[in-house]
């Protein structure tokens, strides 16, 4: 099993169950790829996926850099401008911890700054 690929599916049927629609996965521009954009109500957010298998010391949050911050907060104005409605943006994190059977999903929601 590739953990990076199965992580993004379990976001995004995470995301679904909660009343999110998907826009769009690996969204690429330029330097940026936002793992996946997704909708609710006026809201558009781009989801960076962290998945980790096993016991961890610290959080993946901490793997999204200023550098990765500044790329999808490009990939996701793009996007918008592409759409051409107006809507709000927020940049969220979805950290999935896989231990054995047992695997945690948290939504971190502004996880950082869009602007």
């Amino acid at each position: 099993m590739d953990l990076g690929p199965w992580g993004e599916e379990m976001a995004c049927k995470h995301l679904v169950a909660q009343g999110y629609q998907v826009l769009h996965r690996n969204f690429r521009f330029k330097k940026s790829e936002i793992d996946i954009i997704v909708r609710k109500d006026q809201t558009i957010a781009a989801v960076e996926v962290k998945t980790r298998a096993g016991t961890l010391v610290g959080s993946p949050l901490h793997s999204i850099n200023k550098t990765k911050q500044r790329h999808l907060i490009v990939g996701i104005n793009h996007y918008v401008q592409l759409i051409k409605e107006p809507v709000e943006v927020r940049m969220d994190a979805i950290i999935i911890i896989k231990q054995g059977d047992n695997i945690t999903i948290d939504h971190i929601m502004d996880a950082f700054p869009a602007f």
